[in-house]
């Protein structure tokens, strides 16, 4: 028999400008137990400067967004773009890069596929042949779940202030 979470089925579509409240909700669920561990400061910076409704509203101007939802609440969602659009500096990067810049699923939904499917449906719509992610370093679940999925680690940028930051990169089938 399945549990509440996994009860009915989940769908994927394109988030909107509609979803904003729901990505707020989301993150206040996510990012407290993924990043607190590893500094709560840096938890709080996450919330207070990417998960509010003017970061959203910029990044759905220029990012694709994904949106899973299951009974009609939104328990998972991604956003991935060029890196050139992106709202922050990367002065350690030469290029441009398709970068997954979020990836979440709300923690009573965890273990379900639904992360899974999400970057599934975001490797699929990547147009080069690579996709770039971010793990701030001690996030180990995050870590794991990449690398079991073809990422590898590439670069690792280092802030004295907040956690390093490790890029992975997957080269996506069909590339050459």
């Amino acid at each position: 028999m399945a549990d509440s979470a996994t009860a009915g089925v989940i769908t994927v579509r394109v988030g909107t400008t509609a979803d904003i409240p729901a990505f707020r909700a989301l993150g206040e669920a996510v990012v407290p137990p993924t990043y607190g561990p590893i500094d709560a400061a840096y938890a709080q910076r996450m919330l207070d400067e990417w998960w509010v409704p003017e970061r959203f509203e910029a990044s759905l101007a220029v990012n694709a967004h994904l949106v899973a939802q299951h009974e009609g609440r939104v328990v998972g969602m991604a956003a991935f773009g060029r890196l050139s659009r992106s709202h922050r500096d990367f002065p350690h990067v030469i290029g441009d890069r398709e970068v997954m810049w979020k990836l979440y699923v709300h923690p009573d939904h965890h273990g379900h596929g639904i992360g899974s499917r999400l970057l599934a449906e975001v490797e699929a719509m990547v147009e080069g042949e690579e996709l770039w992610l971010e793990v701030v370093d001690g996030n180990d679940q995050a870590f794991d779940f990449y690398r079991a999925r073809g990422f590898r680690e590439v670069e690792r940028v280092t802030d004295r202030e907040w956690p390093d930051d490790i890029w992975l990169r997957k080269t996506l089938a069909g590339a050459r």
